[in-house]
């Protein structure tokens, strides 16, 4: 089932928190851990920094907590986990299927078998509550498309 995976298995940016203006993109390969880092300064003696970049095999990058601590305070907890059990070769499959595809499994089943599914993935809680809007406002002007892909988010 691995074997179905795409190279890239987790990608995220995210600006640095406060005071800092850093931008930084993460990727998660098969292979390994890239983190690119770009310093955003007012100061003209740092607009000439050029973006930095680091690769490590995902055994290097377990080993050395050097890099994980400051991950942890540019993505958070949960995203430092996920990537940690990335490295592990821990994949979560189920967050990978298409939106699509979930309805289509949630739609043979039975209401407490939803409810059970989204109360242990979170994924599943997703879909389960935006199918459960969709539900309460058959006639509104909600439609599948905006409940999936609200404005200016991407899925």
């Amino acid at each position: 089932m691995t074997s179905l995976l795409r190279d890239t298995l987790f990608e995220i940016q995210r600006q640095a928190p406060s005071p800092s203006k850093d931008y930084h993109h993460l990727v998660i390969t098969k292979n390994e851990v890239t983190l690119r880092s770009w310093k955003i300064s007012a100061r003209a003696e740092h607009r000439k920094i050029l973006p930095r970049e680091v690769k490590k095999t995902h055994n290097e990058f377990l080993q050395e907590t050097m890099m994980q601590r400051p991950l942890e305070k540019i993505f958070g907890k949960d995203t430092m986990e996920y990537v940690v059990n990335l490295c592990r070769g821990q994949f979560d499959l189920i967050v990978r299927i298409p939106d699509s595809l979930k309805i289509r499994i949630l739609s043979f089943l039975d209401t407490q078998d939803i409810k059970q599914m989204s109360e242990t993935c979170r994924a599943f809680q997703k879909v389960s509550f935006k199918l459960i809007v969709l539900s309460c406002h058959p006639n509104s002007h909600v439609s599948i498309s905006t409940v999936f892909f609200p404005i200016g988010v991407k899925q």
